[in-house]
């Protein structure tokens, strides 16, 4: 899914120099309040690169699992969170980091510093976790650092995947809801197209240009999703919202193919 860390809007060498200074209480509390994705990136490289041996730092972010703050989070370029694209609080730029906790919420920052300084997985964070879920979560964190056995949160295998990260349902209805009309994703592409290629609009003939709007890479994996070798036309953003109202609860994993099939 192509990231790298350049992809990061508003970064610059002083900010991530700045962050690298921080102690483990100033990170704790940046955790709290941060407000764009570059935030919430800097405060994880700096953990990483400081923190990651630190336990009072690690049962710190454990006490904000279950703070379930959450921040309109800005500067959202080329991150994907499924569950933010499906209500429309992340655009999907057709590629990007692909992140399963919810970085909106500071349950979800803690759990994703915990996961990335531990190297263990107990669950993610999502935006229709619970108060329920985020006790259950941070009680295993617990038991985790107490020097106790906790099982791992064991993720679905698709196998025979092209694309990992975009094989869950709830990425295919992200998918869908990305292709649909939306003004933002009609300025990103007008950008696109003045800044690389000198122009105004799409060419009729099809050319690299296209990759300039999302829905290419968008429809593209959609057709590996459910089998086509090669998109078919007929299968308009309209095609395929309606596909999915009818048939999101019969899809099943084939296996031996590696793509949805409809269970009669």
């Amino acid at each position: 899914m192509s990231w790298g860390q350049q992809n990061i809007e508003g970064i610059t060498k002083e900010k991530y120099d700045d962050a690298q200074t921080l102690t483990s209480d100033q990170l704790l509390e940046k955790n709290l309040n941060d407000t764009t994705w570059c935030d919430v990136f800097l405060t994880l490289n700096a953990s990483v690169n400081h923190q990651s041996k630190n336990q009072e730092y690690l049962k710190g972010l454990v006490n904000q699992i279950t703070n379930s703050k959450t921040t309109n989070l800005r500067g959202t370029s080329k991150l994907i969170i499924w569950d933010r694209i499906i209500s429309n609080d992340i655009l999907f730029e057709g590629k990007g980091l692909v992140v399963e906790n919810d970085l909106f919420v500071v349950a979800g920052r803690a759990n994703q510093l915990l996961q990335n300084l531990t190297l263990k997985n107990f669950g993610y964070v999502n935006k229709s976790s619970t108060e329920k879920d985020l006790v259950k979560l941070k009680n295993k964190w617990i038991d985790f650092l107490s020097g106790k056995s906790v099982d791992e949160y064991k993720t679905v295998e698709y196998k025979n995947a092209k694309i990992p990260e975009i094989n869950s349902l709830k990425a295919v209805e992200a998918l869908i809801i990305s292709i649909q009309d939306n003004q933002d994703k009609k300025e990103l592409t007008k950008k696109c197209l003045k800044k690389i290629y000198k122009l105004d609009e799409m060419p009729k003939e099809k050319g690299p240009e296209i990759f300039c709007d999302p829905n290419t890479h968008s429809f593209a994996y959609l057709s590996m999703l459910f089998g086509d070798k090669k998109r078919d036309e007929t299968k308009d953003a309209k095609w395929w919202k309606d596909f999915w109202a009818t048939n999101h609860n019969k899809f099943v994993w084939n296996d031996e193919k590696g793509f949805y099939e409809i269970k009669n």
